[in-house]
């Protein structure tokens, strides 16, 4: 019984590590794929609050 036990903790935590190093792998691409403008340099997801750049106007 406590055999069994050990071995379903020892799946539970590998799945649990598999998806950790998934998310990590996901995000990571997600961030790098973010470029910085050309104009402004801000990120097109957080510009400045006083950025007049064509790129960032419809999101204000």
């Amino acid at each position: 019984m406590l055999k069994r036990f050990g071995y379903s903790m020892i799946v539970a935590a590998a799945l649990m590590v598999g998806v950790g190093v998934v998310n990590t792998v996901l995000v990571g691409s997600a961030m790098a794929e973010e470029k910085k403008c050309d104009k402004c340099g801000d990120l097109p997801s957080k510009p400045a609050k006083d950025c007049k750049c064509e790129c960032h106007k419809a999101k204000h």
